[in-house]
């Protein structure tokens, strides 16, 4: 078996290794890998929150696809769409629209960020919930859809609801997960 060493040889290894004069290294190697490391473990916030407002991004322009409102996706007439919107009264409708925007592209957050970064943003992931669901309505609006108070207050509710059980959920499952090992 050619690559595999033998306990004994592993254990040498390490004894020679062990015994060995200690190397100093550079004081700037030092602080590089120092820097790696801290900014590894403590990202920054700002890099962290711009990351999470691209894959939120573009997950709801994906959802765009689906939305017959703004006429460049897939579905000029979803019949599931169109019977949601009969069945259910506007303001239901617009927090459903909300959460379906915002859903994935949180869900899909919680599952790219990384431990540290998730770390990172714990103390401002509520105020980012909103600001985004914000910032996402007033996009909405500047590309064309239309606009009533009560409509406007119910999709930036169900957004903000999309928001957190998207990121909550695959965070907690995430957690649960990696629990279990």
């Amino acid at each position: 078996m050619i690559g595999k060493k033998s306990e004994k040889e592993i254990m040498d290894e390490f004894l020679e290794f062990v015994e060995a004069d200690p190397v100093s290294t550079k004081k700037s190697i030092d602080n590089s890998i120092n820097e790696m490391v801290r900014s590894g473990l403590f990202p920054s916030v700002w890099i962290v929150l711009a990351k999470f407002f691209s894959i939120e991004t573009l997950a709801g322009i994906s959802t765009l696809l689906v939305c017959p409102q703004f006429g460049f996706g897939f579905s000029a007439h979803n019949q599931l769409l169109h019977s949601l919107h009969v069945t259910l009264s506007p303001f239901f409708f617009y927090v459903a629209c909300g959460i379906f925007f915002l859903f994935f592209g949180a869900a899909l957050a919680g599952l790219i960020l990384s431990h540290d970064e998730l770390r990172a943003i714990k103390k401002f992931k509520y105020t980012y919930y909103i600001g985004f669901s914000l910032v996402s309505y007033m996009t909405l609006i500047f590309f064309g859809s239309e606009v009533f108070m009560i409509n406007s207050i119910a999709w930036i509710l169900g957004a903000t609801v999309g928001n957190f059980v998207g990121f909550e959920s695959v965070i907690h499952l995430r957690s649960t997960y990696a629990k279990s090992y």
